[in-house]
């Protein structure tokens, strides 16, 4: 996974300059405003952006909230940096699989297009669980199967993480079976389907 993860890391610094123009293109930035709508982030909330990439989630984020993102990638979160000018966001270069925040951080975590590229998606969802508060909520942006992957589905995922890391035959279900979190809502779109999750109740 270590391995996997220093790959992944220089694949991006070669496409930090011309990332923008794929996840940032026009039906990728209509989910993340759609995501964002729906998160209704309210002003006492403090925001956790894993795999903040270049920034691209940061203009559909209210100015009056307090976000902290994280990546591996210095080049990917040099332009986050800019991105993040007069608005209330720390950026630190960090391990989605390692956070080095406490328990319980965090209202809102958000994961878009992130775990079908880190090394460990499980070791992520479990970090991202830890650091959530137990009334708080975690938004995913990406694709998942649901069934028996295909063999068109493996070939188009050999592709992409040949280019950019990303895995599409991971199953949500797996990632969070083993955790006390429930999909409490999910919209199916052709790019990356957006979906919520919370902690079940009395946990």
């Amino acid at each position: 996974m270590v391995e996997k993860n220093e790959k992944t890391k220089i694949k991006y610094r070669r496409l930090s300059s011309i990332y923008d123009l794929t996840a940032g293109s026009f039906l990728f930035s209509r989910i993340r405003r759609k995501e964002f709508e729906l998160m209704q982030i309210q002003p006492n909330e403090r925001i956790l952006l894993v795999g903040i990439g270049t920034g691209l989630d940061i203009p559909f984020i209210p100015s009056y909230a307090e976000v902290v993102g994280v990546d591996m990638s210095l080049e990917m979160l040099s332009q986050a940096w800019s991105k993040s000018l007069g608005r209330n966001i720390s950026l630190y270069e960090m391990n989605a699989e390692k956070l080095s925040f406490e328990k319980g951080s965090f209202d809102i975590v958000v994961l878009n297009l992130i775990l079908s590229v880190v090394g460990n998606p499980y070791q992520t969802m479990r970090e991202v669980f830890r650091v959530l508060k137990p009334t708080g909520s975690i938004w995913i942006a990406g694709k998942f199967i649901k069934t028996k992957v295909s063999l068109l589905r493996k070939v188009v995922s050999y592709i992409t993480q040949a280019i950019g890391g990303a895995n599409l035959s991971l199953s949500l279900q797996d990632l969070i079976k083993d955790l006390p979190l429930i999909i409490s809502y999910e919209e199916t779109h052709a790019m990356a389907d957006i979906i919520q999750l919370k902690p079940k109740p009395n946990n």
